[in-house]
């Protein structure tokens, strides 16, 4: 059996390596700070969720989490609104603007991971999406 430790220690060099490759081109078409754009891509992928499960995914504390969803409120990138359910509880929505600015971002994501994944064969490129699904079910 292989060294996992070994592993473990290239692969912490390897995927950040891959993620500021990904990241960098990104940056340049956004404006706007991480975060931020973190909570956009999470409102993107989940739908509607509350503040503090924003705060939780983002590891940062309540009001942290609650100044983000300010700061993307000011811009027109979400909104808030009621729960249905819970009149008590206020969900954080991405507003048309948003849902464009996350598409944009999407885009320029797959386009980045479809040019690199084009220069490996395309066995591989299947293998790796299928090693990575394993991993995200690990987590």
């Amino acid at each position: 059996m292989a060294d996992v430790v070994k592993i473990a220690e290239e692969i912490s060099i390897i995927m950040p390596r891959i993620s500021r490759q990904i990241m960098s081109d990104l940056f340049t078409t956004v404006d706007i700070p991480h975060a931020q754009l973190f909570v956009i891509m999470t409102l993107f992928h989940t739908g509607s969720c509350r503040t503090c499960d924003i705060g939780r995914q983002l590891k940062v504390t309540a009001p942290t989490a609650t100044g983000i969803v300010d700061r993307l409120e000011k811009a027109g990138y979400v909104s808030r609104s009621t729960d249905q359910e819970d009149r008590r509880t206020v969900m954080v929505n991405l507003t048309v603007e948003g849902k464009k600015l996350a598409l944009r971002v999407k885009d320029k994501v797959v386009e980045r991971w479809a040019d690199l994944l084009q220069k490996i064969p395309a066995e591989d490129a299947e293998k790796y999406l299928e090693i990575l699904h394993k991993i995200k079910e690990a987590l």
